[in-house]
C-alpha cells in the first residue's frame, strides 16, 4: 500500500518532476511515512521541527498569526481569530524546506484539517540530497520562487482584488435559470469598467456560464490547467473590453472535465491566489456540481459572501453556507413569482430566518431569450424588472448601491422634484429613500406611480389643506385637511407594498429620540413626519407623540446609510450656509439717530405668528442640516430664494433649479458610478 502511495505522490509532486531514476531512488531511500490526525499540527511557527514534508493524502491548511499592529499586511477583513488560512496544500505540495535551508523557525503554522498522511526528509538527508541531486535543487529553487511570487500576488492581490463567494442555491433544471451568475458577472463588469473574472467552480463541461462566452478570449485557462502549467496564467491577462468599449466578464472553471475537477487536490486552488493579480474582482460561483473539497478553500479564499437562493429552496440549505463563513453573506431571493415588494421581502426573511438583502423576480421568457440567443440581460433588455434587480446586485458587489435623503423644506420641496427628475433623467439608480417634513411628498409621489406634472399640482394642492384654522390648544392649524388629503392620494397603502426601501423620520416627544417610519400605513408616517411644533397637531400612536423631525435630523443621510446604501445623495433646500454673528450696533444707531417723530422709514410690522415660527423652524433646519449633510458623498443643493415655508403657490418655479442642481453634480455622481 505505501508503495502505491508513494508512485503516486512521485507523480503528483513538483519536488520530482524531471529527477532522474538513481536521483529518484535515493530520495526513496531516504523518505520516511507519517501520519497526522484531523487538526493537528504538522509544522508550528516558531518551533524547531528539522523536517521537509510531502502532502500524501489528505490536506493542511497554512496558517498566519493575525496581528494586531498590522504587521501581516495581507490578513484577510473577516480574519477575526488570532490566526487565519492563507493558503491550503494537498497532495504533492511540500513545506517546511526553507527553515531546512535557512536554519530559520518556520513563520507559519501548517494544520492538517483532515487525517492526512506525509512522507518526510530529516534535514541531514535533506542537505545530503540536494548537493548530490541537481535536479531535486533544481526543483526546489522553482517551488520557494513560485511561492515567493505567489506571497508577493497575494498582498497585491489584497490591495486591487476582490474574491467573492457567489453561492447559487437553484431548484430549477432549466439553465437558463440557473445562469443568474453570468447575469451579474456581465452587470458587474459593465457597471465598475473593471476587470472581472468568473470561476465557476465545476468542470468546463458541465457550466452554465460557458454558453455565454461569445468574445474572443473570453474563456480562460482553467485552474487545474494553470496548476498544471504556469505559463497559462499569462492568458488571463487578455483583454475584458470589445472593439467598441463595452466591459464583459472573463470565464473560466475549475477544470476542462467534471470528473478531473472531483479528485482534484485541495491545494490546486491556491492558483486563485495567482489569478488575483490580473483582475479586480473574481467571482467564486458554486453550484451544486461543486465538488465539497473545493467549498472550504473557496471559504478561505473569499471576502465577501452573496447567496442567491431560488425560489423553493428550504432554509436549511441557506443555513449550511451561513453557519460554516467567517462573515454575514447578503442574500438575494431568486426568480419569485410575486411582485417584489417590500413586504414579500419580509415573508422571505421570516421563512429563511434570515434577512433579505433585495428579490430578484422570475421572468422566465427573459432568461430562456438570453440562453437563445446566448446574450446577457443587459444587453437584452437592461430596462426590464429583473434586469435592474441583477444590476442591483452587480452594484451591491461593487458597493455601488446610491441611497437619497430629501431634507425638508415646506414650499421649497418643489425642487425636489426637479433633483427627482433629473436623477432618474440621466439614470441613477435610486436604491434607499428616507425623507423628512416636506421632503416625503416627492419620493412618495414618485413610488405610489405619480408623474411630475401630477406632483406639482398635488403640491400645489396641499396649501389649501394647510389653512385650516382651530382654536389653539396643541397646534395653530388642524391637520384635518392634510390628513383627508394623504389618506386619498395614498389609500391603504403600507410601505410593505413598495418595490423600493423608503423611510421617513420623525422624533418622538414621548422618548425624545428620532423614530424611523419603514413599515404600516404611508398616510400616517407622512402626517407624522409634517406635523410642525405649533403649527399642526402631533400624531399620536398608544404612547407615543410625533412630530416633524426638523429640529432633529432634517436631511437623514445616516438613515439611508442604516438601511444599506453605499453612496449617499442630500437633495438639501437650505440654499444657503446659516447666518452668522453679527453685531447689531449699526442698527441700533441708526435707530437712535432718528428724531421722535421725524422716521424717515416706515415703520416695519411685526411678522404674523406662523411666518414667525417658520422662520424659526427654517432656520433651526439650516442649521442642524449642516451636521446632518456632513455624512453625505454628494450634495444637490438647488439655488432657491427665500419663500415662506407655507407659500406653496410659489414653489412651481423651484422645479428647473432641481433638474439644475443635479446638472452640477454629474460630474461627481459619474466618478462615482462609471458607467452612467
Amino acid at each position: 500500500m505505501q508503495n502505491v502511495e508513494l508512485q503516486q505522490l512521485i507523480e503528483a509532486s513538483t519536488l520530482f518532476r524531471d529527477v532522474r531514476p538513481d536521483e529518484l531512488a535515493a530520495i526513496i531511500e531516504r523518505l520516511q511515512p507519517s501520519h497526522y490526525a484531523a487538526g493537528t499540527h504538522i509544522l508550528e511557527r516558531g518551533v524547531w521541527h528539522g523536517w521537509l514534508h510531502l502532502i500524501a493524502s489528505g490536506h493542511a491548511s497554512v496558517l498566519l498569526e493575525n496581528r494586531s499592529d498590522g504587521s501581516v499586511p495581507f490578513a484577510p477583513e473577516n480574519a477575526a481569530h488570532e490566526q487565519y488560512v492563507i493558503a491550503r496544500l494537498g497532495m504533492g505540495e511540500c513545506f517546511g524546506e526553507m527553515s531546512l535551508i535557512t536554519g530559520e523557525l518556520p513563520t507559519a503554522t501548517i494544520r492538517a484539517e483532515e487525517d492526512t498522511s506525509v512522507w518526510s526528509l530529516s534535514q541531514t538527508d535533506f542537505l545530503t540530497l540536494i548537493g548530490t541531486c541537481p535536479t531535486l535543487l533544481r526543483n526546489i529553487n522553482a517551488i520557494l520562487t513560485r511561492r515567493l511570487s505567489r506571497t508577493n500576488q497575494h498582498i497585491l492581490a489584497h490591495q486591487q482584488c476582490e474574491p467573492i463567494w457567489l453561492a447559487c442555491l437553484e431548484q430549477t433544471n432549466a439553465p437558463q435559470e440557473q445562469a443568474l451568475a453570468i447575469h451579474i458577472a456581465d452587470a458587474l463588469a459593465s457597471c465598475t469598467r473593471k476587470r472581472v473574472l468568473l470561476l465557476e467552480l465545476c468542470g468546463r463541461d458541465v457550466s452554465v456560464a460557458a454558453h455565454y462566452a461569445i468574445h474572443p478570449d473570453q474563456q480562460r485557462p482553467t485552474v487545474y490547467e494553470c496548476a498544471h502549467d504556469a505559463a497559462l496564467l499569462q492568458k488571463h491577462t487578455a483583454s475584458n473590453t470589445t472593439s467598441d468599449g463595452q466591459h464583459f466578464a472573463a470565464i473560466t472553471y475549475l477544470a476542462p472535465e467534471q470528473e478531473e475537477s472531483g479528485t482534484l487536490a485541495t491545494g490546486i486552488l491556491s492558483v486563485v491566489a495567482d489569478l488575483a493579480i490580473y483582475y479586480s474582482y473574481i467571482l467564486l460561483v458554486t453550484t451544486h456540481h461543486t465538488p465539497t473539497h473545493a467549498l472550504q478553500a473557496v471559504k478561505d479564499l473569499s471576502q465577501k459572501a452573496i447567496v442567491v437562493i431560488s425560489d423553493g429552496v428550504g432554509r436549511d440549505a441557506l443555513h449550511s453556507i451561513i453557519e460554516h463563513t467567517p462573515f454575514q453573506p447578503a442574500i438575494f431571493a431568486a426568480h419569485v413569482t410575486e411582485r417584489p415588494t417590500i413586504g414579500v421581502q419580509d415573508r422571505y426573511a421570516t421563512a429563511l430566518d434570515y434577512p433579505v438583502t433585495r428579490l430578484l423576480p422570475a421572468d422566465n421568457a427573459l432568461l430562456k431569450r438570453c440562453w437563445q440567443e446566448q446574450q446577457t440581460l443587459q444587453h437584452i433588455a437592461a430596462g426590464a424588472e429583473l434586469s435592474k434587480a441583477v444590476h442591483f446586485a452587480a452594484r451591491f458587489i461593487a458597493r455601488q448601491t446610491v441611497g437619497i435623503a430629501f431634507g425638508g423644506g415646506g414650499a421649497r420641496g418643489f425642487a425636489h422634484l426637479g433633483v427627482l427628475d433629473g436623477l432618474l433623467q440621466h439614470g441613477v439608480p435610486i436604491d434607499y429613500i428616507s425623507a423628512c417634513s416636506s421632503g416625503i411628498i416627492t419620493p412618495g409621489m414618485y413610488l405610489i406611480g405619480k408623474s411630475v406634472v401630477e406632483s406639482e399640482e398635488i403640491f400645489l394642492d396641499i396649501q389649501r389643506h394647510i389653512v385650516q384654522w382651530r382654536i389653539p390648544r396643541t397646534s395653530i392649524f388642524s391637520n384635518r385637511g392634510i390628513k383627508r388629503m394623504l389618506r386619498e392620494l395614498c389609500g391603504e397603502r403600507c410601505f410593505e407594498d413598495l418595490t423600493t426601501p423608503f423611510a421617513m423620520v420623525a422624533v418622538d416627544l414621548t422618548t425624545r429620540a428620532g423614530v424611523v417610519l419603514e413599515r404600516g400605513p404611508i398616510w400616517q408616517a407622512a402626517l407624522a413626519s409634517v406635523a410642525l411644533p405649533g403649527i399642526f397637531p402631533p400624531v399620536i400612536v398608544g404612547e407615543h407623540i410625533l412630530m416633524d423631525a426638523g429640529m432633529h435630523d432634517p436631511v437623514p443621510i445616516r438613515l439611508v446609510r442604516k438601511m444599506g446604501a453605499d453612496i449617499l445623495l442630500a437633495s438639501e433646500l437650505g440654499g444657503q450656509e446659516p447666518p452668522t454673528l453679527e453685531s447689531a450696533t449699526p442698527w441700533l444707531r441708526d435707530a437712535g439717530s432718528e428724531q421722535p417723530g421725524h422716521s424717515l422709514r416706515k415703520e416695519q410690522r411685526s411678522p404674523h405668528m406662523i411666518d414667525l415660527l417658520l422662520r424659526t423652524y427654517d432656520l433651526a433646519m439650516a442649521t442642524i442640516g449642516m451636521h446632518s449633510i456632513r455624512e453625505a458623498d454628494i450634495v444637490i443643493r438647488p439655488k432657491l430664494h427665500r419663500v415662506s415655508l407655507r407659500q406653496f403657490s410659489e414653489g412651481r418655479k423651484f422645479v428647473s433649479a432641481g433638474r439644475e442642481a443635479v446638472e452640477q453634480a454629474m460630474p461627481a455622481l459619474k466618478e462615482r458610478l462609471p458607467w452612467l
